[in-house]
């Protein structure tokens, strides 16, 4: 567990009681757990989490308390869904379906979300206006374009002019069209647990990243600590890209390499079949030579009583 995140987790134990307590009282009791050290940024950041997440609200400057189960529900916060999802049985159901329950949904309900897609929207309105009213309003909106779906981009392009979070997710063997594939895309494979417990993560540290409402400024100290934080926190998709791309640049090294060891074999493969009948002897005698001494000097006696005989082919002059 990360140092924000035991944070955190005292934070709430502390409050756990209903009473509410400040800043400083917390901190009182942060020290009495010798938990070690942690900065001013790691503090304001954890209590500016827990507020995002609607589990602690905020009373006075500098003073709060746990919400209630109740407060906790009014305060959740919505994630919009922009999915296809076809005909109940086919599969571009079934791939909707699951992503939704197996990666969107836990993810997002435990940071303190209620999910949101549009074929479960119960209204009596106009479904095209329902669906435009939660890509205006809702807190964060997950699209998958797996399926080149023209109303999920008309809905994401809809989504990115409100200056809202967006995340965009596509199947790990499915390629989307050139003009949206500059956009940061996270791959899911449902096929494969590793995989989703990666995009799962993924999802997490994308969403921390989000500023949803007004920072608490109240505890937000003269140093750098803080600023710090949040700056790491909003690079987060981008170290996600570079990852990736250094993945792929590995996976396409590691390919260069394999297809130059074959063309070396190949071309060694050749040189052999090439070699006249006379190097091949060669290849053969000398080994045998080396491991015998005396038989190759008797050899070399009998090169000097019978030399090479001339090329029959050598024209002679006429005398």
């Amino acid at each position: 567990m990360s140092k924000s995140a035991t944070i955190q987790e005292n934070i709430v134990n502390f409050l756990s009681d209903g009473q509410a307590y400040s800043a400083k009282e917390i901190k009182t009791h942060l020290a009495k757990l010798n938990m070690g050290d942690y900065s001013e940024g790691q503090f304001a950041g954890s209590i500016n989490t827990l507020q995002r997440n609607g589990k602690i609200k905020k009373l006075d400057r500098g003073v709060y308390a746990l919400r209630t189960k109740d407060e906790e529900d009014k305060n959740m916060k919505t994630c919009f869904v922009v999915s296809p999802v076809s005909d109940e049985g086919s599969e571009i159901r079934k791939n909707a379906d699951t992503l939704l329950k197996y990666i969107i949904k836990p993810v997002c309900e435990d940071k303190g979300f209620d999910v949101v897609r549009a074929d479960q929207v119960n209204d009596a309105g106009s479904i095209t206006q329902v669906i435009l009213d939660h890509l205006e309003t809702a807190d964060l909106v997950i699209a998958d374009l797996t399926e080149h779906n023209p109303n999920c981009f008309y809905e994401m392009g809809f989504r990115r002019r409100t200056n809202k979070p967006i995340i965009h997710l596509k199947r790990h063997d499915v390629k989307i069209p050139s003009d949206v594939s500059v956009i940061r895309t996270f791959d899911y494979n449902l096929t494969d647990l590793d995989s989703v417990e990666s995009i799962k993560d993924r999802l997490r540290k994308t969403i921390d990243s989000f500023s949803f409402e007004p920072e608490d400024s109240s505890l937000i100290a003269s140093n750098d600590d803080s600023m710090q934080e949040k700056t790491t926190q909003s690079i987060v998709p981008i170290l996600f890209q570079i990852l990736d791309a250094i993945s792929d640049l590995r996976s396409e090294v590691s390919d260069n390499d394999h297809r130059a060891l074959q063309t070396a074999i190949k071309t060694m493969q050749n040189v052999q079949l090439q070699a006249s009948n006379e190097d091949k002897v060669y290849e053969m005698l000398i080994p045998a030579l080396m491991q015998n001494p005396t038989v190759l000097m008797q050899m070399a006696e009998l090169g000097k009583e019978y030399p090479t005989k001339p090329n029959m082919k050598t024209k002679y002059r006429k005398v």
